[in-house]
């Protein structure tokens, strides 16, 4: 009769995934909180940038640009609007 060795007991396994698994559910957290912060402040200050192109007039390739900023400060505004900063602390 040949010994065959036993694999790693299954509950060790699953805790090594279930440590993975959290790891990279935390990962994603973080992701999403740092974005969230970061288009919640980008869409307080991205209308200071309106102003030195209004101020001229819009000509040209001003006039898109001004689009522009105005449709990423929207999507800023969309994906910053759940941030809370005191909750960052």
């Amino acid at each position: 009769m040949s010994h065959v060795p036993r694999s790693p007991d299954f509950p060790f396994e699953r805790d090594t995934v279930n440590r993975a698994a959290s790891t990279a559910s935390e990962t994603v957290r973080n992701a999403a909180r740092n974005l969230r912060g970061v288009s919640f402040w980008a869409a307080i200050v991205l209308p200071i940038s309106y102003l030195p192109l209004l101020s001229g007039g819009l000509t040209g390739g001003e006039t898109l640009l001004f689009v522009a900023l105005i449709a990423i400060n929207a999507g800023a505004f969309v994906l910053g609007h759940d941030y809370e900063p005191a909750a960052a602390r």
